[in-house]
């Protein structure tokens, strides 16, 4: 949709609204009256300006692409033109040839009766229309009907809301006469009734009598013209998902036996269910550890095994950060970016005794990270920070640790930078006998599978670089 119908919504809101839910339901006229339709609206210069379009999924589209944005020639779409001036429905008598494809058009106004505010522009090839079988016959007419509702007013619940809808494979299609009897049942429909247990014909009976009908079918039937819900109904051990919308004759209805897509929406979520709650419990069960650790710590003899106590409570309690952010998430995946900013305050506050003058900020973002990517991750940042923090400034007053995130292109780059002294002269990472780089590296190179390199200068510079699959092939994983 463009911004046309944005524009007119601001300066008349009940027109906007209407002509919004006239766009939102054309792909429903699309598919049931098999060809594309647009809606049109004047401009200034009196020029009909397509506001949005859609294409038919069930037939050949007489239109290649979408004409969103562009205006209608008065010449070739002089029916529009006509439907807007007179006011009233224009169907054409001209073929017309697209593509090869033979087509006629109609032209629908849209508003009040005389006055219309847009139109309405169908278009349906000549191989739909020569030759339609009774399905093909009862749908079209029932687009027909449905754009007879659309042109007056918006479809609204009873509660007063626009409603809209599209039809969707699997689709059964009801229409009901003004007694509320089934006066057409497609062959998908029928065999929908079957599964949820309904015997006998459908057609000719009275669709409150139907599997969940009572519910479904009852309000709409008792509204007027244009009323319409969408109501999922358990019925046995059958899900249908029923939407109805009244014509000014009977009623339009589409139903989907929504069963075995419900099966599996609950099942994936008992599964989520369950993963939340392992790396909720992985989480206590590394807090407890963590707790442990400091009981030990407190009662090592040496300062150094307190030291060595206090690193691993770290390592534990970074861990824990990223399962506790799995545990309220949906899905395997977290924004690393929050879990950095807890893991380095942890660290910070673990060695403030010792450098409380150093501050340590944390600026990028890594996008979402698989939950493996993002406990690898916690580990190094823990063991970085803490590093930079307690040798980089051990004999300084203070100093500034910045933690920086890079998501590129197939790839994230972490860097942990200080003003710190720098690296010891001869600095050999590969053979340094330091426990945290140790875990840093085998982390990185096992892991992740990347790189690590280290910088000296003005204080020190740590790069890790590891490949990270995009978002957009997500999926190809």
């Amino acid at each position: 949709m463009s911004g046309l119908l944005d524009t007119i919504s601001a300066h008349d809101p009940v027109l906007g609204r209407h002509l919004l839910n006239v766009a939102q339901n054309l792909q429903l006229v699309s598919d049931l009256g098999y060809g594309d339709v647009a809606l049109a609206v004047p401009g200034a210069d009196g020029a009909l300006a397509v506001a949005a379009d859609a294409r038919p999924v069930t037939a050949v589209a007489a239109l290649a692409g979408s004409r969103v944005g562009a205006s209608l020639s008065a010449e070739r779409d002089s029916e529009a033109y006509e439907a807007a001036r007179l006011g009233r429905l224009v169907q054409g008598t001209r073929r017309r040839i697209t593509r090869g494809i033979s087509y006629t058009s109609a032209a629908y106004p849209v508003g009040p009766a005389g006055d219309p505010a847009a139109v309405i522009v169908r278009n349906v090839a000549l191989q739909v229309l020569d030759a339609p079988g009774a399905m093909e016959t009862q749908f079209m007419q029932a687009a027909e009907d449905l754009l007879k509702v659309l042109c007056v007013a918006p479809l609204t619940t009873a509660g007063g809301d626009t409603f809209s809808t599209v039809r969707v494979a699997g689709d059964g299609v009801l229409r009901l006469d003004t007694d509320g009897r089934v006066a057409y049942a497609s062959p998908n429909a029928v065999n929908i009734m079957r599964l949820a247990g309904f015997e006998g014909a459908v057609p000719g009976t009275v669709g409150t009598r139907l599997p969940g009908g009572p519910a479904a079918l009852a309000p709409v039937m008792q509204g007027r013209s244009g009323t319409a819900a969408g109501t999922e109904t358990e019925v046995g051990e059958r899900v249908l998902d029923y939407r109805a919308i009244r014509l000014e004759h009977g009623v339009l209805v589409l139903v989907q036996d929504r069963t075995e897509a419900y099966r599996r929406e609950q099942e994936i979520k008992v599964k989520e269910a369950t993963i939340r709650e392992v790396h909720h419990r992985v989480k206590n069960n590394l807090q407890t550890i963590a707790s442990l650790l400091r009981i030990q710590a407190r009662r090592a003899e040496t300062d150094e095994a307190r030291r060595e106590l206090a690193e691993a409570v770290e390592r534990v309690s970074s861990m824990a950060v990223v399962h506790d952010m799995l545990a309220s998430s949906t899905e395997e995946r977290i924004d690393f970016t929050e879990a950095a900013r807890t893991v380095v305050d942890q660290v910070r506050r673990g060695l403030a005794g010792e450098s409380k003058a150093v501050s340590v900020s944390v600026n990028g973002s890594t996008g979402l990270v698989p939950s493996y990517v993002a406990t690898s991750l916690a580990l190094i940042v823990a063991e970085l920070v803490h590093n930079a923090i307690e040798h980089g400034f051990a004999d300084r007053d203070g100093g500034q640790v910045e933690v920086a995130m890079r998501r590129l292109i197939g790839e994230l780059v972490l860097t942990v930078r200080d003003d710190g002294t720098g690296l010891p002269e001869g600095f050999d990472p590969h053979s340094a006998t330091n426990l945290g780089l140790a875990i840093v590296r085998t982390v990185v190179e096992d892991n992740l599978h990347g790189t690590i390199a280290f910088s000296g200068g003005r204080g020190t510079t740590v790069t890790v670089r590891f490949p990270l699959a995009d978002e957009s092939t997500r999926g190809e994983e």
